[in-house]
């Protein structure tokens, strides 16, 4: 009986205690210096705008028969999207920065042309 019982308490405490992850660096007190990071943005490219978005996800996962358990954790994604445009060619390009407090250059870059442009990649 007293396993019946013991099984639901760890199944509580396994949840509460997710661990939670997140991208940007903690803020140890509100009297703390102000946090600055510097995000790199590719040369000849001039910034028209930037947005940042931060995502929540859960991740569950268990065990089948008579007295499963399931464990859940939180955790999170934080994003920066600058817009720019090549000063060059005027083509549009999208940064995408994650984890921004540990890496200063973007994770991926998106290219924008006009559709029948020369040297269009399939």
């Amino acid at each position: 009986m007293r396993t019946l019982i013991f099984l639901p308490a760890l199944a509580f405490l396994t949840i509460a205690c997710g661990r939670t992850v997140n991208t940007l660096p903690p803020v140890s007190s509100p009297s703390a210096p102000v946090g600055e990071l510097v995000l790199e943005i590719p040369a000849g490219l001039e910034v028209r705008s930037a947005s940042y978005s931060a995502t929540m996800f859960s991740d569950v996962s268990g065990t089948g028969g008579s007295f499963g358990v399931t464990t859940t954790s939180v955790g999170g994604r934080a994003f920066v999207q600058v817009l720019a445009v090549d000063r060059a060619t005027q083509e549009q390009v999208l940064l995408v920065y994650e984890n921004i407090s540990a890496r200063a250059k973007p994770i991926q870059v998106i290219r924008f042309r006009t559709a029948g442009a020369a040297g269009r990649s399939q």
